[in-house]
């Protein structure tokens, strides 16, 4: 694939951020006005720490307007009009949602770290953006609105704009993932995330819903401390969703498939990145008893000294059958994106891409971005 030239066109790109805007804004001004809908300063300064952790990694300190008006410059060069709560909702649809036409920024990280074959949802959207400039230019675009640097990081890594399209992500897909950190009663506590990660791409009909490195939400439910008589400790974990490009959320659970693929795994010593995690782990420290926690499902592992390393795998499954949105992957990046890449841009390290495929039914058609710039008006 050869690389885009890239055009400087600086002046017509605000506008175009901006009719994106309006899109939201009005969607935004809707849902204010809806019965039941908060506006008071609590779910506000709720919103704004919300906007500033994906961003940042954390919220920031000052007034809440001081606040509002620095993360809208900083994404999009200027301040938007409208009421706190529409400019709210607007930079969140921007950041997570997108609009009927075009994917959200996140999506788009998510997309562009994939080609690179290096994925990082786990860190700050302003960190991730980063790193793909640097992995891509040697040097961080300082000074240029966030929304105008991911486009020009994906107008420089893909010809075809990036898009999405509806399709059907089916119930019983197994996931095999992967703990990215250790797990046990001394470490783990009540409430903390689990760090689980894809160690597959998912596609559909050869359209991505989400990358390797995904992760899957999971929250440790419960941990009791092994007790005298023999009495074992326990730590539950509550799986709740697989966080893909888009905005939608499938929930995962561990069922027949994810079970019928542990019990394969094992028996043929498919260690993976670690040791395997089913039922009867005794050389991980503990017995693993799943089934249903709560309405999706979890995991009740017991033991008298229990220890998951880094690195364990498992496997899960979604629990239903959702309509998702996915990248539609173009004939230049079906073979292997990273290696593309890596052969015309960037001297990486080579990256082995393992694929899970789901053959379902696809809805919808993939369009043109409001944000994205025609060939001619590509930033460089």
């Amino acid at each position: 694939m050869k690389r885009t030239k890239a055009v400087r066109h600086i002046g017509l790109f605000p506008a175009l951020i901006l009719a994106a805007i309006a899109v939201l804004l009005a969607a935004a001004a809707v849902r204010a006005a809806e019965p039941g809908a908060e506006a008071d300063k609590s779910s506000s300064m709720q919103m704004m720490e919300r906007i500033e952790t994906i961003v940042y990694g954390e919220p920031n300190k000052g007034g809440l307007i001081e606040r509002l008006n620095s993360i809208e410059k900083e994404l999009f060069g200027r301040s938007l009009p409208g009421s706190i709560s529409e400019r709210h909702s607007a930079t969140l649809n921007f950041l997570e949602t997108g609009t009927a036409d075009q994917p959200s920024m996140l999506f788009k990280l998510g997309v562009a770290e994939w080609i690179v074959g290096r994925v990082q949802p786990q860190k700050p959207a302003l960190t991730r953006l980063e790193l793909l400039e640097t992995e891509l230019d040697g040097e961080m675009q300082y000074g240029k609105p966030l929304a105008m640097r991911v486009e020009r990081v994906l107008s420089t890594l893909v010809a075809e704009t990036v898009t999405f399209q509806d399709v059907i992500l089916a119930g019983a897909t197994v996931l095999r993932v992967k703990f990215l950190e250790e797990l046990s009663p001394a470490k783990s506590k009540k409430g903390d995330f689990v760090g689980l990660a894809l160690m597959d791409d998912i596609l559909v009909d050869r359209s991505l819903v989400a990358p390797k490195g995904s992760l899957v939400e999971t929250y440790v439910r419960e941990v009791k401390q092994p007790r005298p008589f023999g009495v074992p400790g326990e730590v539950r974990l509550d799986f709740r969703a697989l966080l893909p490009l888009g905005p939608q959320r499938p929930p995962v659970t561990f069922g027949n498939a994810s079970k019928k693929a542990t019990e394969e795994a094992q028996k043929n010593r498919d260690k993976g990145a670690g040791g395997i995690l089913g039922a009867g782990a005794a050389s991980l420290g503990g017995a693993l008893l799943l089934g249903p926690i709560g309405l999706v499902g979890g995991a009740l592992i017991r033991g008298n000294s229990i220890k998951i390393p880094e690195g364990t795998v498992m496997f899960l499954e979604t629990s239903g059958d959702v309509r998702v949105s996915a990248y539609p992957v173009p004939e230049s990046l079906q073979i292997d994106p990273g290696a593309t890449i890596r052969e015309s841009l960037v001297p990486m390290t080579t990256t082995t891409t393992t694929t899970t495929t789901v053959t379902t039914t696809t809805v919808g058609k993939p369009s043109d971005g409001a944000i994205e710039l025609p060939a001619e008006q590509k930033i460089d």
